[in-house]
């Protein structure tokens, strides 16, 4: 473990704080910084002691720090990096977390800016609910470019390791790519479902009895922060559309199958699905 001097956090939510919390439990910063723009959650933060500091002040926060982590909304990243790019010492790092990462890339053309998006999260949003196991044995892909600094990648991908995580190196474009199948497309089917189900309940109100822990675990993520949803969905809008239409292509074969009364034809689909699903 190389430990870090000052290590510099833009953005205390959920997912700046529990990153907080994880480097100082396991002492891989001597000092965690937490920017941000809205005192009250910098208040909560510190108060959790997920930061041992706290700033609104952008230059200052990244004032003398080794590592800067841009844990803002997706749509504020570019920015940030533009705004914090003069202030920084020479050969201090640069990451984010943003769940999308070709828009970013395409605009950060930096060697110490490394992409990177912990699959980790919470439908809680927050300082509040931050927790220092948060990334503990998930993946955090890294998205590298050819000019990208070596020692930068690696102090990247050591932060991650030092704190539980593993660490997957992935094209930005691919990454993109397959997340609007395992992220993207299962918030909206979420979305889509409640929807639907608030529909049902406006004309028959019983059917708010009958949702049993299938539907709520199907829908839990539906009651993820929507301006965070709404960002992400629009950065990706493409490679999420050709994700809802093979979706729209598998649904229809599923209904064909109900139509036809094929009941082999379903039961092979759920038995197929379920061997998938098991080996998750």
């Amino acid at each position: 473990m190389n430990k870090l001097n000052r290590v510099a956090i833009i953005g205390v939510g959920l997912i700046g704080g529990s990153l907080g919390l994880a480097l100082k439990e396991k002492g891989v910063a001597k000092r965690v910084i937490g920017v941000g723009r809205r005192e009250e959650s910098l208040k909560i933060a510190l108060k959790r002691n997920e930061v041992d500091e706290v700033t609104t002040d952008l230059a200052q926060g990244v004032r003398d720090a080794d590592l800067v982590v841009i844990a803002t909304p997706l749509e504020l990243a570019v920015e940030t990096f533009e705004k914090i790019l003069p202030h920084l010492e020479k050969g201090c790092v640069v990451t984010d977390v943003g769940s999308v990462k070709g828009p970013i890339l395409k605009r950060i053309d930096h060697p110490f800016f490394v992409g990177g998006h912990p699959l980790a999260g919470s439908e809680k949003k927050g300082p509040q609910a931050a927790r220092p196991d948060l990334f503990r044995e998930a993946t955090v892909v890294l998205t590298p470019r050819e000019n990208t600094d070596e020692k930068a990648l690696t102090l990247v991908k050591s932060m991650w390791q030092d704190i539980g995580a593993r660490a997957l190196f992935l094209d930005c474009e691919l990454h993109d790519e397959l997340v609007a199948f395992t992220s993207h497309l299962p918030h909206i089917l979420a979305v889509s479902l409640t929807s639907l189900i608030g529909k049902v309940a406006s004309k028959e109100e019983k059917v708010l009895s009958l949702m049993g822990e299938g539907f709520r675990d199907t829908t839990r993520i539906a009651a993820s922060p929507p301006s965070m949803w709404k960002q992400i969905c629009l950065a990706n809008r493409e490679k999420i559309l050709k994700a809802l239409k093979r979706f729209k292509e598998t649904l229809s074969e599923m209904e064909e199958a109900l139509l036809q009364e094929e009941g082999d034809r379903l039961l092979h689909r759920f038995e197929k699905a379920k061997e998938i699903r098991d080996k998750l």
